[in-house]
């Protein structure tokens, strides 16, 4: 199977980025990690960049900003925002930021292609509820559609070919019985899915929040939770760091774990909180917050999840073959 042009494109700026630093014309060279500042009570502070998305997956990070959990761990944790998550993983393989947060599929991806990238901590994972959970595959309301069965051979909207989307929704079509290769995948923007399928331009779109509950609010019709049908609870994306930093600096990687469990645990006890964070950092209405189905914020990675996602990216034609993950998840992870 050929690798797709937009993971190339990545490979190829990960190792742009590798040889600019190798070169010493980089003005990364972990600098923002190195670099401190000093709290009133006269401690020092690590400075540490964690490269996100603007998504519900997220608020813990922010909460625990909030809550102060870093800073007890000595770290002032700075979000950079980027609109999609393929620049984050050249950016911290760079070194321009010192940790990210990725899908898994892409995580596992840059691994048979040999990144440098190691997996720390849980990000999120699908809920165990079948009837109700962060992604869904849906179609209008007044579309002909009446089952999953109905969608063979149909055109589905994604938000990214050959990634996490892709592999879910075909893992729980196929196990509804649908010959997934009769499927047509296009490529569109999350924030116009719903208005793609209101103008009945695809047959059907892989939703993910606040998506689905936009999409529900608009009228469309839920056929399947797709994660939970792939794998209940699956892990579905991670906090991850280069092998660079966490040679040099496994330190606070271990500070950051341990905040971000920490932070993961009370975005679990505190949804209302976790919701509230999502005024700061995105631009989801409150009405839609009050409703946004929360992921499963745990700290245990779901090693056995990984593993099976691992053995799906063959099947499913996502990958040419399995990436080593023992490899790609730290010694230390959390």
């Amino acid at each position: 199977m050929k690798v797709t042009r937009a993971w190339r494109a990545l490979v190829l700026a990960c190792v742009m980025g590798l040889v600019v630093a190798a070169c010493g014309s980089s003005n990364n060279d972990n600098k923002s990690a190195s670099g401190s500042g000093t709290t009133a009570a006269g401690g020092t502070m690590t400075k540490i960049k964690v490269g996100v998305v603007p998504v519900v997956d997220v608020a813990p990070l922010y909460l625990g900003i909030k809550k102060g959990f870093f800073k007890d761990e000595g770290l002032d944790v700075t979000p950079v925002v980027a609109q999609g998550g393929a620049a984050i993983i050249p950016a911290v393989v760079n070194g321009d930021q010192e940790i990210g947060f990725s899908n898994i599929v892409s995580l596992l991806l840059g691994q048979t292609h040999n990144l440098p990238v190691q997996v720390i901590s849980q990000g999120i994972q699908a809920t165990d509820d079948p009837n109700n959970d962060t992604a869904a595959v849906a179609v209008a309301k007044d579309s002909p559609i009446r089952s999953v069965k109905d969608l063979q051979g149909k055109t589905i909207a994604i938000n990214t070919l050959k990634n996490i989307s892709e592999l879910t929704v075909k893992a729980a079509l196929d196990g509804q019985g649908v010959d997934v290769s009769t499927l047509k995948f296009v490529e569109v923007p999350l924030p116009d899915m719903v208005g793609q399928l209101q103008a009945h331009r695809v047959d059907a779109a892989g939703l993910v929040e606040p998506f689905v509950t936009t999409g529900k609010a608009a009228g469309d019709r839920t056929l399947i939770y797709d994660r939970v049908a792939t794998d209940p609870k699956m892990t579905v994306a991670t906090y991850f760091t280069s092998k660079k930093y966490l040679d040099s600096h496994s330190d606070k990687v271990d500070a950051f774990v341990k905040a971000m469990h920490k932070s993961l645990e009370y975005a679990t006890a505190h949804p209302d909180e976790a919701r509230d964070a999502l005024a700061g950092y995105t631009q989801i209405p409150p009405d839609v917050r009050a409703k946004v189905v929360l992921p499963l914020w745990q700290t245990d990675l779901n090693r056995a999840s990984i593993d099976k996602i691992n053995e799906q990216m063959v099947k499913y034609g996502i990958s040419d073959k399995k990436a080593d993950v023992d490899a790609l998840i730290a010694k230390n992870a959390g």
